[in-house]
C-alpha cells in the first residue's frame, strides 16, 4: 500500500516495474485493481503506476459534486509527488475522460495517451440512458444497477471462465461508498458533453480503442474521436464488449507497447 499526498488530500496507488512511467486509470466505480493483468505484462518494460481516482477505492472521499477539475488536480498531484515530469497515460471509461482532460491541461507532461472503451458525443438517447440510471442509483442505490453492468461489460463466456475475477470486480461495486459513487457517476454522465468540444486541440500521439460489442463505449464513438484527434490510431477490437482490459489483455497489452515503441522519441547523437 502507498499513499501520495496532495493539496486535495491522499491518493492511494501502486507501483511495479521499472522504465518510463507508465500511468493507468480505472473506470467509475472500480479501482486499480481492475489493471492486474496490465500490470503483470507491461511492468517488465515500464514504471506501471495504478492508482485510485477521486472517491474510489484507498484515495480520499470528499463530498461531491464532483468534476474532471477536481480528476485532474488528483492526477497532477500524484505525478508532482512521484517526481514524474512526464508519463504514458492510459484511461479506461471514466479514466478515458479524465486522461483527455489531463491532457487538454497538461500536454507536456504526456509522451502518448491512450483512450480505452471511453465515451464521447452521446446520442440523446444514449443521454437518456445514461440519466435514468443515475437517476436509479439516486434513487435505490446502485445494487440494481450492478448485474446489468455485468452482462454489458462482459461476453458470456468468460464470465463462465472466470468467476474469481468477475467475483472481485462485483464485490467492488457492491461495496463502494454510496454517496462517492453517485457523484463519481453523475459526472461520468455528463462529462462527454464537456470534452467533445475540445477534443481537436489535443495533439499528442493518441490510441484509441474499443471493443465491437461495447454498448456503452462504442465503435462510433471512438470513430469519432479518432476524427477529432489529429495524431490518433484507432482499433477496434473484434467480440469485445466492454471489459476488455480483462478479457483481451495480452493483446490489448501488445497494442499499447506498440504504440508506445512507435511514438518513442529517437535518442539524440
Amino acid at each position: 500500500m502507498s499513499l501520495a499526498t496532495y493539496d486535495q488530500g491522499s491518493i492511494y496507488y501502486e507501483e511495479t516495474g521499472n522504465g518510463e512511467p507508465l500511468i493507468l486509470i480505472h473506470g467509475v466505480g472500480l479501482d486499480h485493481h481492475m489493471w492486474e493483468k496490465q500490470v503483470k505484462g507491461l511492468s517488465k518494460q515500464y514504471r506501471v503506476i495504478c492508482y485510485d481516482m477521486l472517491g474510489h477505492g484507498g484515495s480520499d472521499h470528499p463530498p461531491g459534486p464532483y468534476s474532471l477539475s477536481h480528476y485532474v488536480a488528483q492526477l497532477a498531484g500524484l505525478l508532482l509527488q512521484l517526481q514524474i515530469d512526464t508519463c504514458h497515460l492510459v484511461g479506461f471509461s471514466m479514466g478515458g475522460m479524465v486522461a483527455q482532460a489531463f491532457a487538454l491541461e497538461f500536454p507536456e507532461k504526456i509522451k502518448t495517451l491512450t483512450i480505452l472503451n471511453a465515451v464521447a458525443n452521446r446520442t440523446a438517447e444514449q443521454r437518456k440512458a445514461i440519466l435514468l440510471r443515475v437517476e436509479e442509483v439516486k434513487q435505490s442505490g446502485a445494487v440494481s444497477t450492478i448485474e446489468p453492468a455485468i452482462q454489458r461489460w462482459f461476453n458470456p463466456d468468460f464470465l463462465a471462465a472466470n468467476e474469481s475475477f468477475v467475483k472481485g470486480i462485483r464485490k467492488r461495486l457492491q461495496t463502494n461508498n454510496p454517496h462517492s459513487y453517485l457523484a463519481a457517476y453523475t459526472l461520468f454522465a455528463t462529462a462527454d458533453q464537456e470534452l467533445w468540444p475540445k477534443l481537436s486541440t489535443i495533439k499528442l500521439p493518441t490510441l484509441i480503442i474499443t471493443g465491437e460489442q461495447d454498448v456503452g463505449s462504442t465503435p462510433e464513438m471512438s470513430k469519432c474521436m479518432h476524427l477529432q484527434i489529429e495524431q490518433s490510431e484507432l482499433l477496434i477490437f473484434p467480440n469485445m464488449k466492454h471489459m476488455l482490459p480483462a478479457e483481451d489483455a495480452i493483446s490489448l497489452n501488445q497494442a499499447i507497447d506498440r504504440f508506445i515503441k512507435k511514438n518513442a522519441v529517437p535518442a539524440v547523437r
